[in-house]
């Protein structure tokens, strides 16, 4: 469960059984990033409108998709009326500990693992 309070213009969100707690501005809550999964921009794959927060929260280390929905839940009610694509969030996600695991557990190359990726989520 996502434990989380706002003090002071902030956001504070922890994490049962994690040893990091985070403090969003929150007036930042909403805040929109494109994010590029790969070393190199021009061959990595692109996903637009996604939750920065999210992305430094939840990609860095595999979570149950629960975590990310109560965030995203939390994110709604504080940041009302934020443009965040969810969806391409959760996507931007799951790619991102793909990629990750790929490129420590293999000898591929980056366009190996881009590739295996756009197959497997049917990306352009």
């Amino acid at each position: 469960m996502i434990k989380h309070s706002i003090t002071d213009n902030l956001l504070h969100i922890s994490i049962d059984n994690m040893d990091f707690s985070y403090r969003i501005p929150v007036q930042k809550l909403g805040k929109t990033m494109k994010w590029t999964i790969g070393k190199n921009e021009d061959e990595g794959i692109e996903m637009k409108n996604v939750s920065k927060w999210a992305l430094q929260i939840f990609s860095k280390k595999p979570l149950d998709e629960k975590y990310l929905d109560q965030f995203q839940k939390i994110i709604q009610e504080v940041a009302v009326g934020n443009s965040i694509d969810w969806k391409e969030t959760k996507l931007a996600v799951s790619v991102q500990q793909d990629y990750a695991q790929l490129k420590a557990n293999s000898k591929m190359s980056e366009k190996e693992i881009i590739s295996i990726l756009e197959e497997k989520y049917i990306l352009p």
